[in-house]
């Protein structure tokens, strides 16, 4: 018997470590619009993230950029390709263009930054990671 008491609290004690490595941690509310832009529409599936920290951990160069983050979950998050040609096209369609794309894989996790260009000609940053079947992504504009 006391073996299985053992045997049940370690299996606790790493279901919690499990959960706890998220890429972030999300509110419970879902996301329509980004706040740095009320006129991107966020597709379904799209939850504000509590903190840009951890983005801005993967890219440090965003660090000049007022930056907010989101976490796709559900289907969305598993459709990985075709949630980010979403969220590129919502973007998009307020004047948000790509203007350069970089991507790497750092420890299983795909990191890619694409730099837009709204239409009157100021940067801007979309920064999406993908691990496993998590998706996280931020949008940023120069501060």
């Amino acid at each position: 018997m006391e073996k299985l008491k053992v045997l049940g609290l370690a299996f606790l004690l790493l279901m919690g470590g499990g959960l706890a490595q998220t890429l972030v941690e999300a509110t419970a509310v879902a996301a329509l619009a980004s706040s740095l832009d009320p006129a991107v529409r966020l597709p379904s599936g799209t939850y504000k993230a509590r903190s840009p920290e951890p983005l801005l951990q993967r890219f440090p160069e965003a660090k000049g950029y007022a930056l907010e983050a989101f976490v796709a979950k559900g289907i969305a998050s598993r459709l990985h390709a075709a949630f980010v040609q979403q969220v590129l096209t919502a973007f998009a369609a307020v004047g948000y263009f790509v203007e350069g794309q970089e991507e790497k894989v750092v420890d299983g996790e795909v990191r890619t930054k694409y730099l837009l260009r709204d239409s009157l000609g100021r940067p801007a940053l979309l920064l999406v990671v993908r691990k496993g079947e998590e998706l996280v992504y931020g949008f940023g504009k120069r501060k």
